[in-house]
Formats: structure tokens, C-alpha cells, sequence
């Protein structure tokens, strides 16, 4: 028998090996093993065909239990190192750095929050936390129409100050 004959099969021998669970990113070297494998085995005279059947007929399940063989010593190797077949992307995105985009917009608020007076951070914070005009007033033991003027100034000096800076949105 010529090695032509078993090259003609390696279509037949890369689908078994595909068949049996050989990731297609070593489904080259596992067909090469196989086949040089089998050619091996056919000049150390390990392939001994039925003398009812034709050499041709013979091959194909010879080089099918030689492609099982191989994808079982496959699947064995991957298993004994722990690979894993694929990268789960949740587990890299632990490792990821959070974009420093939402620090910068955060530092920028808070710089135009603290140019305010006191008195109308002070206003503008409790605002910002759902109080009422008139919660406000109640706390700050204010007048109502003065809680009313200066949230109203606070929030057009600090939106002032944002847009001023032109790298926060309007």
C-alpha cells in the first residue's frame, strides 16, 4: 500500500476527528498526527486488512479507530491540564480598568459645586436630595421666598459654572 492512499483520506479523517470533539483550532495538528500515525502502524505492518474486503473498503474504519484514539489522547491532555476551550469575557472584565471618564466628569462637578457661596451649596445639596422649598425652609429656619431665590441662583451660577468650562455637556 501507498501513503497516496491514506492522504487521499484525510477529508474522511479530519471529520471524524471533528466528530469527536477536536476544537477546530487543533483540528490541523491532530489530522497531521493521525495520519502520520497511521502511516507508522502501515510499515510496521500493524494494518492487516480481511482478505474478503479490498484494501480501499479496509482503510477507512482502520484510519476511523486511529482518528478515535487520537481525539480520545486528545481530550485526555486537555483535561488533565485544566484548559478551558474558550476565554470567558466575564471573567476578564474583573481585570478591566473602569474608564477614568466618569472621575473626570465627577471632579468637574464637584469643583463647580464648591466655587458656590456656602449658603447656596447648602440649598442646592438638600434640593438635590428631593427636599422641598418648603422642607428647605423648614430646616434652615429661612423664609420660604429666600430658599426659592437663592436655589434659583444657585442653580444658574452652577450651571454657569459647567458650561463655562466647556468640557461638561449643557
Amino acid at each position: 500500500m501507498d501513503i497516496t492512499a491514506i492522504l487521499d483520506q484525510t477529508p474522511f479523517v479530519r471529520s471524524t476527528l471533528r466528530a469527536r470533539g477536536v476544537l477546530p483550532a487543533d483540528l490541523d495538528d491532530l489530522t497531521q498526527d493521525t495520519l502520520l500515525g497511521a502511516w507508522r502502524s502501515l510499515r510496521a505492518g500493524r494494518f492487516r486488512p480481511s482478505p474478503a474486503l479490498p484494501t480501499a473498503d479496509a482503510l477507512r474504519p482502520w484510519l476511523a479507530g486511529i482518528a478515535s484514539r487520537q481525539a480520545s489522547h486528545y481530550r485526555d491532555k486537555a483535561h488533565r491540564r485544566h484548559e478551558l476551550p474558550a476565554v470567558d469575557p466575564d471573567r476578564l472584565s474583573a481585570f478591566a480598568a473602569p474608564s477614568p471618564e466618569a472621575r473626570l466628569v465627577a471632579r468637574g462637578l464637584l469643583r463647580a459645586f464648591h466655587r458656590l457661596r456656602p449658603e447656596l451649596r447648602e440649598i442646592l445639596s438638600l434640593a438635590a436630595t428631593g427636599l422641598s422649598s418648603l422642607e428647605i425652609a423648614a430646616s434652615l429656619s429661612l423664609p420660604r421666598p429666600t430658599v426659592a431665590t437663592r436655589l434659583r441662583l444657585a442653580r444658574r451660577l452652577f450651571a454657569r459654572a459647567l458650561t463655562r468650562s466647556r468640557r461638561w455637556p449643557r
